[in-house]
């Protein structure tokens, strides 16, 4: 073999080597020659979990590093939103303003610290969204679009159910597909449209532009109600039906209340707090959470509220207290109420924090929470939500799941054998997947018990 033709053969096969490096992530990332930077036909976003932060108060600048700006205060805790399994991160809006659209509020920090976020949270296979002013002129917005998506973003979020935020999203549309690495854009439903699809009106958002649709509807539920909760989730199958973008639900976000300042009754707080995490985990939506969430994070009193974009006092502690001195108690627990401890979380199984990465863990490796068909029960009469998801071909290994919710204060008894016939389900208990409760054993449909605020899932079997 000559030398030309050795070389030649070296070549081939260190391009071949090459090619399958970069196919082998599952996902496919914005930025080329980054961590999952490699074309596959993955669909990162089908079944993506979204992570909403405002840099702002997210890890804010201490004493020990002042000159720290808040993106590298997110950057600082990408490791704990990897932890979470987070698809992606998206930023609330960090642009000055609708005219200085391709800039970054000092607030917020510099460019380079967004290059430093968006090289760091490759390398976890975590991609960047970026909120957008809708306000943006439209002969500004290719120009815009391709400033940021040449920094890496990986999508936009357009903000408002507007026709101007409609016609926004069209015109991104056509820089996006320019683009490699499956970028994306997020669009949000009119909170005033109906739930059903026989009865959308114009306003009715064009799903063959974005893919994934924001539905804050549940954000907005208040007292905690089956009825309500379970017209909120059936509004996100209307989406599914309308077109071809995914609804992406949230029970949290920047312009409502916080869920857990909204149904904490100041005794089964954390209870109410997994039973929310858990709606938000099983519907065929995918789930957005803001920032906290997870952690149980609280509205601050009127009297502490600053206005977003200007620093204010942390609203988690990333670090544990420090053990007391040796020969002297420790210091009483802090109240519920308490800004919450993220390590101290972490270290306790029965924590919020641990329930949520339970949850997610199932919605990325269960196929069934992923596209199974969605079915429900009623006993809106005893506040108890119940969500069937049913796989496609069902199976031992592949079971259906039963998902009951007691949203009362009070033991609510069920019989749903009747109702499982109706729906030509076939099984006579649940096997337990998960639960809040100290209970052991199975369920039997013709009678069973939730506790108050107690969440079941089961896997239906004969």
């Amino acid at each position: 073999m000559t030398t030309p033709t050795l070389h030649r053969l070296l070549t081939l096969c260190l391009a071949c080597a090459c090619l399958l490096t970069t196919s082998a992530p599952a996902q496919t990332l914005a930025r080329p020659g980054w961590v999952g930077s490699g074309i596959n036909t993955d669909v990162w976003w089908k079944h993506a979990i979204v992570y909403q932060v405002n840099p702002i108060n997210f890890n804010p600048p201490t004493d020990k590093d002042p000159a720290a700006s808040g993106l590298h205060g997110v950057a600082q805790r990408l490791d704990y939103i990897h932890s979470l399994g987070a698809d992606a991160l998206l930023l609330t809006a960090i642009q000055p303003d609708a005219t200085h659209a391709q800039s970054i509020d000092p607030a917020y920090g510099t460019l380079d610290d967004l290059d430093d976020l968006i090289h760091e949270a490759s390398r976890r296979n975590i991609r960047i969204l970026l909120d957008l002013d809708p306000k943006i002129p439209s002969a500004d917005l290719p120009n815009v679009a391709r400033f940021w998506l040449n920094r890496g973003i990986a999508g936009f979020h357009i903000i408002g159910a507007t026709p101007e935020a409609r016609a926004q999203a069209a015109e991104l549309r056509k820089a996006t597909n320019t683009y490699l690495g499956q970028r994306i854009l997020i669009g949000d439903v009119d909170p005033a449209l109906s739930s059903s699809p026989h009865q959308r009106t114009s306003k009715t958002p064009d799903t063959e532009i974005t893919q994934l649709l924001l539905d804050t509807r549940l954000g907005t539920v208040t007292p905690l109600n089956a009825a309500a909760i379970r017209s909120a989730v059936e509004s996100t199958e209307s989406i599914a039906q309308a077109g071809h973008s995914l609804a992406l639900l949230s029970t949290d976000g920047p312009s409502f209340k916080r869920s857990m300042s909204r149904y904490a009754d100041g005794k089964n707080d954390l209870a109410i707090a997994k039973l929310l995490a858990t709606i938000l985990f099983t519907t065929r939506a995918q789930p957005l959470l803001y920032y906290g969430q997870e952690l149980g994070v609280t509205e601050p009193p009127a009297s502490d509220a600053k206005p977003a974009d200007t620093p204010a006092s942390p609203i988690i502690l990333w670090d544990a207290p420090p053990p007391p001195p040796k020969g002297k108690p420790a210091p009483p627990p802090e109240p519920e109420t308490s800004t919450p401890n993220a390590a101290l979380e972490d270290a306790d199984p029965a924590s919020l924090l641990n329930w949520y990465r339970r949850l997610i863990e199932l919605h990325h490796s269960n196929a069934t929470l992923n596209s199974g068909e969605y079915l429900t029960i009623n006993r809106d009469d005893q506040n108890v939500l119940i969500m069937i998801r049913k796989p496609k071909d069902v199976s031992a290994t592949n079971p259906i799941l039963v998902i009951l919710c007691n949203l009362s204060g009070e033991p609510q008894h069920l019989s749903i054998k009747n109702d499982t016939m109706k729906l030509r389900l076939r099984g006579s208990f649940l096997r337990t997947v998960l639960r809040t409760d100290n209970g052991m054993g199975t369920m039997h449909l013709e009678s069973m018990t939730l506790p108050p605020y107690t969440v079941y899932i089961g896997a239906l079997r004969f």
